[in-house]
């Protein structure tokens, strides 16, 4: 028995395909075939049983699967742990952020970091949605995390980092950049364009909106604000974004917008659970202490 006769085992389980689980293993049908009739002439027993095009695991299958999926994440974590380490002895901090942060703030708190520590780590960054943030924390890909709220990821540990001024941006030629201020109410009967809701950011500013007013026109949705600015100047219509850096290439009228001010809020994120070198503690020490002058890092108030 080895290490690739489990792995394979636990994919045909779930996959309940020869065929998807081949293709998800990157190894041809045959291989897999193979290997799990040499694991169960080994084990002396049948684990699975055709059905139709399917297969089920059979009453010794089951027993072996618990055990095998047990062993295997233990396995997996040890290894993801032993990798978080080796690259944290070697003097590197992985950071991941969602990419307004990894093009503006973040290098620039680095940089500060940097001219107060005698000896620096090497901070390599990664650019990523909230979500895939924080799996990349739970992988052990990432060390530490500045991105949105996940509710799928919990028990993560989350330090309220800044808040993000969500506007109304028009054209210039629209009729509501007469004004500088509105409310979701008036914004009833308008087609309005926001983030897709497969992002945080995307939940949070349509459960804000929907909350106060349920009934808007929400007619098309993209993951950032570059995408969302470019359709409000191509299609005349009303976007709902956070007032970042990306937005100051477009000829568009900001219109703050009354919604709770915490609807964007952006965290410092790690896994409480896992190894943090000194050297990460004390970054996380240093940017818990510029909270409060986050703004001197930016090229204007409020904005990332």
């Amino acid at each position: 028995m080895n290490l690739n006769q489990l792995y394979y085992f636990r994919e045909l389980a779930e996959q309940r395909q020869y065929t998807k689980a081949a293709d998800s293993l990157f190894i041809s049908q045959p291989t897999l075939s193979v290997s799990i009739k040499q694991l169960e002439k080994e084990l002396h027993c049948k684990l699975f049983k055709h059905s139709g095009r399917y297969v089920e695991l059979t009453k010794y299958g089951r027993i072996f699967y618990n055990t095998v999926v047990s062993s295997l994440t233990t396995l997996d974590n040890g290894k993801r742990k032993l990798k978080q380490t080796i690259n944290q002895d070697k003097g590197n901090i992985h950071i991941a952020g969602i990419p307004t942060t990894i093009g503006t703030l973040l290098p620039k708190l680095v940089a500060s970091y940097q001219q107060i520590v005698d000896t620096s780590p090497h901070f390599i960054y990664h650019d990523n949605p909230s979500y895939q943030i924080c799996k990349g924390i739970e992988n052990g890909w990432y060390d530490l995390g500045i991105c949105s709220f996940v509710p799928e990821f919990k028990n993560f540990t989350y330090i309220p980092f800044y808040t993000e001024d969500i506007v109304a941006i028009v054209s210039e030629k629209n009729e509501l950049a007469q004004i500088n201020e509105i409310t979701p109410e008036e914004l009833r009967g308008e087609s309005l364009i926001t983030y897709s809701q497969k992002i945080q950011i995307g939940k949070d500013v349509t459960n804000a909106l929907l909350s106060i007013a349920s009934d808007l026109n929400i007619t098309n949705r993209m993951h950032d604000e570059l995408a969302i600015a470019g359709q409000v100047l191509t299609n005349n219509i009303i976007g709902i974004v956070a007032d970042t850096i990306y937005l100051d290439g477009f000829d568009i009228h900001k219109i703050k917008l009354d919604i709770p001010k915490n609807t964007r809020t952006v965290y410092l994120v790690y896994d409480p659970e896992r190894y943090l070198s000194p050297e990460i503690l004390d970054f996380i020490d240093f940017l818990n202490s510029e909270k409060s002058n986050i703004n001197k890092y930016n090229s204007k108030a409020n904005s990332i």
